[in-house]
């Protein structure tokens, strides 16, 4: 699944609310845009201000996959494409 480049609410597991102490709030839960997706995690960014757009260039924190208890976000549904018909018909 690519949650890349749009905001989500993380909730860490208790793991991951020690390795990241300091990084993200105390308690509760954080958003993040996710700038990128690795095998060990994701890329997130988290603005100071309410910006929804990506600087040219953001110190972005690697955010393991084994700190996530779960995260939340709108999912972007795709439609798929009507495909014409291939051309018999039937009489």
């Amino acid at each position: 699944m690519n949650v890349g480049q749009q905001p989500v609410q993380f909730h860490l597991s208790p793991e991951g609310r020690r390795a990241l102490r300091g990084l993200v709030p105390n308690s509760g839960s954080f958003e993040a845009l996710v700038v990128g997706q690795e095998d060990l995690g994701l890329l997130v960014w988290r603005p100071l201000k309410r910006s929804k757009r990506l600087p040219e260039r953001v110190p972005v924190m690697l955010l393991r996959w084994d700190y996530i208890a779960t995260m939340t976000f709108h999912l972007k549904r795709v439609e798929e494409a009507t495909r014409e018909p291939i051309g018999f018909s039937r009489a």
